[in-house]
């Protein structure tokens, strides 16, 4: 008598749950962003102190870093206020022969190829 109700259960059963689904995307999403919030925060932490160092032992003058900021800043071959290093090819520290830019292993022996450094 009542079989349509199982139906509709059913039907409100879904949406529920595709509400759930989605509130626990937004929820990993805000915990995601959070924690790359805080890891800029600590980021900005080190480097003030970094300057604030420099600057007490007169290492350089604000003209003089501001100068060397947008050298570093253009390094990448555009003036945004980002760095962006445009790797090239990689080359195995083992075999001495060439890899992909975004080769995390050489291609011809396996071996790891390291982290390239920023500076």
């Amino acid at each position: 008598m009542y079989g349509w109700l199982g139906g509709y259960l059913h039907a409100e059963a879904v949406a529920a749950n595709r509400e759930l689904k989605q509130l626990s995307n937004d929820v990993r999403h805000e915990l995601a962003l959070a924690n790359v919030q805080e890891q800029l925060e600590r980021q900005a932490l080190v480097i003030r102190s970094l300057l604030e160092v420099c600057a007490r032992k007169g290492l350089f003058t604000d003209p003089e870093f501001r100068q060397v900021l947008d050298e570093v800043d253009l390094s990448d071959g555009r003036r945004d206020g980002k760095l962006k290093p445009q790797g090239g090819p990689r080359v195995c520290p083992n075999c001495g022969k060439t890899n992909s830019r975004r080769a995390v292993g050489c291609m011809y022996c396996g071996e790891p190829l390291q982290d390239r450094e920023l500076l």
